[in-house]
């Protein structure tokens, strides 16, 4: 994700330096600068012409806005407690970006952490989740969902849109509104799948159906990226996360969403029903395929009846 987003920018940031070498009068647009915690995966970027920093501490001196991307609220946490010491030693503005998909709590004490560290609030922080698979990333395809310090989000809608087909202004400063947006957006993929999931389990127990014939009344009433990609993934048995979502980060998010429900005292049965098939396939040692495995769950419990073919 946070590849795909990047190669874009940097190629949004080429073109306006390109169109300022032509006309001088124009405000200078600034290098992307790249860091990745594990090394080796910032090639693609540097051959675009991105500046590859070498440590975080050479990333926060060298820019003016940060985005980040990554896997979990563990990451999160380490990243910006980083990040917000570094930035107590820099006195021009920086804007930190978060579009990962965290708890709304993480949010909070994020912003919290960095009104303490940084009591003059020089700095702005914004939770703008993506909502997305990796190829629409790569496609400039994702959708923006912001929240936080309106002047910051209205400066860097330019950025959002090179990387991205709309940005969902949630029009607020509390930053965990964004992320339990994309918790409940999140819910809607996976409920999808779960729907998918026994549908697909059901036609395939079923005489006289083919999974192609399911497949075309899925293209045909569900024309979405997601149906027909998970619904295609199914049938070819595919347990391949690429392109799509890993079972570990699967039941992160859904375990995110579970406990907002909860805190907000109500219930997300499909939700808890996807979290015991996903819990079943860790179990299983199977936390890196594609959380669209999850059919393998009800295929097993519900084996294929016996051929009653004659002897």
């Amino acid at each position: 994700m946070g590849l795909g987003m990047a190669t874009n920018l940097q190629k949004y940031l080429a073109s306006q330096q390109q169109q300022e070498q032509q006309d001088p009068s124009s405000s200078t647009s600034p290098p992307l600068t790249v860091w990745n915690r594990s090394p080796g995966k910032t090639e693609t970027l540097e051959a675009l012409g991105a500046h590859v920093a070498t440590s975080i501490e050479d990333l926060v001196s060298k820019t003016n806005v940060i985005f980040t991307s990554l896997s979990n609220d563990a990451a999160v946490e380490n990243v910006y407690s980083q990040l917000f010491a570094l930035a107590n030693q820099r006195q021009d503005p920086l804007i930190f970006v978060e579009v990962s998909t965290i708890h709304p709590t993480l949010a909070t004490r994020n912003l919290e952490q960095l009104v303490e560290i940084i009591p003059d609030r020089r700095h702005a922080y914004l939770q703008c989740p993506v909502f997305g698979r990796p190829p629409a990333a790569h496609a400039a395809q994702l959708v923006w969902v912001a929240s936080g310090e309106s002047k910051a989000i209205q400066r860097l809608n330019p950025y959002f849109a090179a990387m991205s087909k709309r940005i969902i202004d949630l029009e607020t400063t509390n930053v965990a509104a964004a992320s339990s947006f994309k918790l409940i957006g999140n819910f809607f993929v996976v409920g999808t799948i779960e729907l998918l999931a026994e549908g697909l389990n059901l036609a395939e127990r079923v005489d006289g159906i083919e999974p192609q014939a399911v497949l075309k009344f899925i293209e045909t009433f569900f024309p979405t990226p997601s149906w027909i990609g998970y619904s295609q993934k199914m049938v070819d048995r595919s347990t391949s996360k690429s392109g799509g979502f890993a079972v570990e980060l699967g039941l992160k998010d859904v375990g995110h969403m579970r406990r907002l429900a909860q805190s907000h005292n109500t219930t997300l049965p499909t939700a808890d029903l996807a979290y015991k098939h996903l819990t079943t396939l860790k179990e299983e040692g199977k936390g890196d395929q594609d959380w669209s495995s999850l059919i393998d769950v009800l295929r097993a419990s519900t084996p294929q009846p016996a051929s009653n073919d004659a002897s």
